[in-house]
């Protein structure tokens, strides 16, 4: 029985010694990574467009809200744009994403949205990613991935109808 015991703590010591061993060369390994940057994934046809949304002012105000986190805290003004509008100027990746803004006539607000495109299969892009993903880890580097959908939404109306609008996010 003593001899059992005997073979059992080698056998565990020399676990030990060889998970200590793996572990000392991942440390050694991901210590000598370096960061690549951030990648793009998929098509980029980036193209910037005016949307133009018309509304009926009212004594309360019209909010301008949707999916799109606005960069932008105050609505901007220019004598440009016809009174009783809001112009979107979206700068957006064509090939990924269409946007659109459509105003809510029973909710009083005016909404900015895009649709995803389709034409790029997810599989492809994940693909994509895991080629891109290993041959940076064969250089030595670690990248990060993206894909580029709106990059910049620009809210602006008459100067006649700022009291009129709000954003809301």
């Amino acid at each position: 029985m003593k001899r059992m015991y005997k073979i059992l703590l080698a056998v565990f010591c020399t676990g030990v010694l060889l998970t200590g061993i793996g572990v000392g060369a991942l440390v050694t390994e991901f210590s000598a990574l370096a960061y690549g940057g951030k990648e793009i994934l998929g098509g980029t046809d980036m193209r910037t467009e005016n949307l133009d949304v018309e509304f009926e002012p009212d004594e309360e105000k019209l909010f301008i809200g949707g999916w799109y986190r606005w960069d932008q805290d105050a609505i901007l003004t220019d004598v440009g744009i016809p009174e009783n509008t809001v112009r979107f100027q979206v700068t957006y990746n064509s090939s990924r994403v269409f946007p659109g803004a459509y105003w809510d006539e029973e909710c009083r607000e005016i909404d900015f949205l895009w649709n995803w495109i389709d034409e790029e299969d997810d599989m492809e892009l994940m693909m994509e990613a895991k080629d891109l993903f290993l041959k940076n880890l064969k250089a030595g580097r670690i990248i990060s991935f993206d894909t580029l959908g709106i990059e910049k939404v620009t809210v602006t109306v008459n100067p006649a109808n700022e009291d009129d609008v709000r954003l809301v996010w």
